[in-house]
C-alpha cells in the first residue's frame, strides 16, 4: 500500500500542474482578447476623429488621392450621417473632441456629404458629386456666388469678392477676388441639363 501511494502521488501532482498551466493559458488568452479589444476600440474612436484630418497629411494629395469608386463604397451609409448630423450641428460639436472646421461643414453640413473632395497643397481642387446609385442628386446651388463667397476660406485659395466671368453651356465660371482687387483664381461650375451641380473645378 506505501509503494501505491508512492506512485500515485507525482501524478496527482503531475495532473495538478497541467491544470494550472491550462488556467493560466485561458487567462493569457482572455487579457490578450481584452487588450485588442480596446487597442481596437482606442484606433477606431482615433480614425472617426482624426480620420479626415490624417487623410489630407498624405503628400500634396490627400482625400485628392481617393476615387469616386472608392469613395462611392459606403456613401449611402456616409450620406445619411452626414444629413443627420447637418441638421443638428449642435451634436456635432458636443460628440467630436475637435470642433467641425468650416470645411467640414461645407463638404458634410451644406453639401451633405455628396461630393468628394480633391486637395492639392490644401487648397480644393475640385469638388465632385458622387455617383454611387445611393438614390441622391446632385444639388442644385441657386446663388452660386453667395456659395463662393460664405465658403471662401474652406477653399483654401484666399479671395473675397467673386464675379461671374462667362456663362458657357457646361456651367457658369466666376472669377475670384483677392482684398487688393486681383484675380486669384477662377470657380468653374459644370452642371447638368437640370442646372444642378456635378462638379467645381478650381483653377488659379
Amino acid at each position: 500500500m506505501r509503494n501505491a501511494s508512492v506512485i500515485e502521488f507525482p501524478k496527482s501532482q503531475s495532473v495538478r500542474k497541467r491544470l494550472q498551466d491550462k488556467a493560466q493559458e485561458q487567462k493569457a488568452v482572455l487579457v490578450l482578447s481584452i487588450a485588442s479589444v480596446l487597442i481596437m476600440s482606442v484606433f477606431l474612436n482615433q480614425w472617426l476623429v482624426q480620420g479626415p484630418e490624417t487623410l489630407t497629411t498624405n503628400g500634396n494629395r490627400g482625400v485628392a488621392s481617393i476615387e469616386s469608386a472608392a469613395l462611392a463604397k459606403d456613401v449611402k451609409w456616409e450620406q445619411d450621417l452626414a444629413k443627420k448630423l447637418a441638421s443638428d450641428k449642435n451634436a456635432v460639436a458636443g460628440s467630436l473632441a475637435v470642433a467641425p472646421t468650416l470645411r467640414d461643414e461645407l463638404i458634410f453640413g451644406y453639401l451633405e456629404g455628396r461630393y468628394g473632395m480633391k486637395l492639392a497643397q490644401g487648397k480644393i481642387e475640385s469638388l465632385e458629386f458622387i455617383d454611387a446609385q445611393a438614390g441622391d442628386q446632385p444639388m442644385a446651388i441657386s446663388d452660386k456666388a453667395e456659395f463662393l463667397t460664405k465658403y471662401s476660406e474652406a477653399f483654401g485659395i484666399g479671395f473675397d469678392q467673386v464675379s461671374l466671368a462667362q456663362n458657357s453651356a457646361e456651367g457658369p465660371v466666376y472669377s475670384l477676388i483677392s482684398e487688393s482687387k486681383e484675380i486669384v483664381g477662377r470657380a468653374h461650375f459644370v452642371t447638368d441639363e437640370h442646372g444642378r451641380v456635378s462638379a467645381i473645378n478650381f483653377t488659379q
